[in-house]
């Protein structure tokens, strides 16, 4: 593919991502909107910008199609991320080279604590608590079509258990990336396709009295239907080049497009600068298109810069360890912290 081609898709990907612009009136109507929260250390350093360049066990949850761009045999990664209101976020992934592609398989889980049950006649709490269950379990599949062309898609079962009722639902990712011969790298991913969530369980039964019965007819347990709530999904566009001004130094500048169905628009900018394939530094900066200002005044957007660390080191002859460190800036909560560590074998 000729640079005039690949021009031509690009624009015609950003043609179709105006169309469909974001809808921030639908802001807070979604569901399982954890599918949103970065897992990783390296990808939320770069601002979520790693579309285009994104590789091995990370590329799961940005684009699964750089899964199959992984240089190891073997690959673990486990992260955790001290979100916002003390809610923990635990990740985990691992991804096998086979004969037919590269196969992943993942999890999420988000640990709320416990949490006062209160009532009507009980504001201040019963002195129960109770712990919402929050599950994503994945499975990837990627392949390299050519040493310039990736595939990948990610399935994803998304649970979500609060008191006696539940949630779940199934999704999916698609993505590509394509490295044209003058090193510029393109990638496109349609995340969180799937049917909506819709909860059910004992938690929504009322002990009704029918109406128009007999005196003395018992009453009845009924259930209320609860209604449904779309996923979150997203389509995201992204460049990446790089450069290396000096002998055993990497530099990878990116650049993300993020149209969301149920928010604005976002335009996202990353780099990162490696030494050696062995010490990384990372940085990266969303913006949000149309964004307004909320009823006090302030920022409805809350996500500032981000930026991080990484180390990769040989264990033994046939064994890597990497440990990354990423920090998030957010307005009104505390910022956020993440910790991945892998090994590549």
């Amino acid at each position: 593919m000729n640079m005039r081609k690949l021009l031509t898709v690009a624009l015609s990907f950003l043609v179709v991502a105006g169309v469909m612009a974001g809808n921030p009136e639908k802001r807070g109507t979604a569901g399982a909107e954890e599918l949103l929260i970065p897992v990783d250390a390296r990808g939320t350093a770069l601002g979520g910008s790693a579309t285009a360049s994104i590789s091995g066990i990370d590329a799961v949850y940005w684009n699964p199609a750089g899964l199959g761009n992984s240089t190891a045999g073997v690959e673990a990664l486990f992260s955790y991320m001290k979100y916002i209101a003390d809610i923990n976020i635990t990740y985990g992934a691992v991804g096998v080279k086979t004969g037919i592609g590269t196969l992943g398989v993942s999890f999420q889980s988000i640990g709320f604590g416990d949490i006062p049950i209160t009532t009507a006649d009980s504001p201040e709490g019963t002195g129960a608590m109770y712990s919402p269950n929050y599950l994503t379990m994945g499975a990837t599949y990627s392949k390299a079509m050519t040493d310039r062309i990736f595939v990948g898609v990610n399935g994803k079962l998304v649970s979500e258990k609060i008191m006696n009722s539940s949630a779940s639902t199934f999704a999916i990712d698609v993505g590509v990336q394509y490295v044209t011969s003058v090193g510029l790298k393109m990638g496109v991913v349609l995340k969180n396709l799937g049917a909506p969530l819709r909860f059910d369980g004992t938690d929504l039964e009322r002990r009704v009295t029918l109406p128009d019965v007999k005196p003395g007819t018992p009453d009845r347990n009924l259930r209320i239907v609860s209604e449904k709530f779309e996923l979150p999904s997203l389509f995201e566009i992204g460049l990446s080049y790089g450069l290396k001004p000096v002998e055993k130094t990497n530099v990878q500048i990116m650049a993300n497009f993020r149209n969301d169905n149920f928010a604005n628009d976002l335009v996202t900018g990353g780099v990162e600068m490696d030494y050696n394939d062995m010490f990384f530094v990372r940085g990266g900066y969303t913006y949000s298109l149309n964004e307004g200002e909320d009823a006090a005044g302030g920022v409805t957007y809350i996500w500032g810069p981000s930026f991080g660390f990484g180390v990769k080191y040989p264990l033994t002859s046939g064994v890597k360890f990497a440990f990354d460190f990423a920090y998030r800036t957010a307005e009104y909560f505390s910022d956020n912290m993440f910790f991945t560590a892998k090994f590549l074998f």
